[in-house]
């Protein structure tokens, strides 16, 4: 009888306990300049977002290989596209699935002067073939300080499907020019998108 009394308070309490603290209920606060990457991207865009979140920090080390064996007086240069071909690093890469993926026309552009090595450098995707499909901007803001260097990389998306390349990489410009930032998902939201609460 007393154990039966135990277990009923041990039971009462833990459902007490999982129904105040077990779900973990986050709602990920998106601005009217930010996009979703799973609410809002679908298909072949997100597929692109996918890829471009996945390399976005491997460009950086292809920048460093690249200029490593520079010599005395040479431009330090972002990875161009074809550097990317020969990396194999998609959505660059010219392949079944950049095609299955709309083909988007890839650019670089480095809005530095002569001799300036930090600022801004994008890499945009644009002119897709797919109905519906809008354009990429991956901008890449290169900061040095002191012997360290620094590089803020952000994804945008436009739902235009040919946009002209940005002047400058201010979120404010991009934000006018219909750039919205691209936010990705936590894992454990992810997981609640797939699977339900």
């Amino acid at each position: 009888m007393v154990l039966s009394a135990i277990t009923v308070t041990l039971l009462a309490t833990l459902a007490l306990y999982v129904n105040e603290r077990g779900q973990n209920v986050e709602t990920q606060e998106i601005y009217g300049w930010q996009v979703s990457a799973f609410n809002t991207l679908t298909g072949a865009d997100q597929a692109i977002y996918n890829s471009l979140y996945t390399v976005k920090d491997e460009i950086p080390y292809i920048y460093d290989d690249i200029n490593y064996f520079n010599q005395p007086g040479e431009k330090f240069h972002w990875p161009n596209l074809q550097d990317f071909q020969d990396y194999l690093l998609p959505p660059f890469l010219m392949d079944t699935s950049w095609e299955q993926n709309g083909s988007l026309q890839w650019t670089l552009f480095e809005p530095l002067p002569e001799g300036e090595m930090q600022g801004s450098t994008f890499y945009r995707g644009t002119d897709g073939q797919l109905p519906g499909q809008g354009s990429f901007l991956l901008v890449i803001g290169h900061i040095h300080a002191g012997f360290t260097n620094s590089n803020a990389i952000v994804v945008w998306w436009n739902e235009a499907n040919h946009v002209e390349m940005p002047e400058n990489g201010f979120r404010d410009s991009l934000i006018l020019r219909g750039w919205r930032e691209v936010v990705p998902y936590s894992g454990s939201e992810e997981v609640r998108r797939i699977f339900g609460e």
